[in-house]
């Protein structure tokens, strides 16, 4: 699998160092309505990879026209991969502190960088325990027919997406705990990239 710089070919630019996170809202008792809501207002981690025109399942047109209200953005909810996803997250979590040693936790809550109000990140998990200090847990599940996207390490879309989480919370580090066809358990390390950071704000 070819890396994420290959995908992104622009000329990096240069950026003051963030601090901490802004925490915009939280989310505890928050409607799926009220979220949508929140989530519309900037560009969320899971939107990373569209916005730079590297997602291999959303344009740039397609994440324009739902921020801009143009066009209703699907429900997808009910779909048993989102479904199952959601429902395993807790578990795969759980496995992930299990097996290396480092304690998490929820964030129940919207983050916000703090100089680049445009950019939103929910976090499945923070580590707060880990030996590299604090860092940020992405969890995944893959069915048996996208597991071989994992074969040669986190995709690019992905790794895109906790890039992203890095630079919103100016963390330098994120794990990424998967469970691939529902019964193998992998981790992958993914390191803060400045360089990397800076071009997916300048994209954004």
């Amino acid at each position: 699998m070819k890396h994420i710089r290959h995908y992104i070919n622009e000329a990096f630019i240069s950026m003051n160092t963030p601090t901490t996170a802004l925490r915009l809202v939280t989310t505890k008792g928050m409607s799926r309505e009220e979220w949508l809501k929140v989530r519309q207002g900037g560009i969320g981690s899971s939107d990373a990879a569209a916005a730079m025109g590297i997602s291999p399942y959303k344009s740039q047109l397609e994440l324009w026209l739902e921020k801009t209200g143009r066009v209703t953005q699907p429900d997808l909810s009910e779909k048993e991969a989102i479904y199952f996803g959601s429902m395993l997250e807790p578990l795969i979590a759980n496995e992930y502190a299990k097996r290396s040693g480092n304690k998490v936790r929820r964030v129940n809550a919207v983050l916000q960088h703090p100089q680049h109000a445009f950019m939103l990140a929910n976090l499945d998990r923070e580590i707060i325990g880990g030996a590299d200090g604090p860092g940020v847990l992405e969890v995944k599940t893959a069915g048996h027919h996208s597991a071989k996207f994992w074969d040669e390490g986190v995709p690019y879309w992905y790794e895109s997406q906790v890039m992203h989480q890095l630079a919103v919370t100016n963390r330098q580090w994120a794990d990424v705990a998967v469970l691939l066809a529902g019964q193998e358990y992998r981790c992958y390390r993914i390191k803060r990239d400045d360089e990397l950071v800076q071009e997916i704000i300048r994209l954004e």
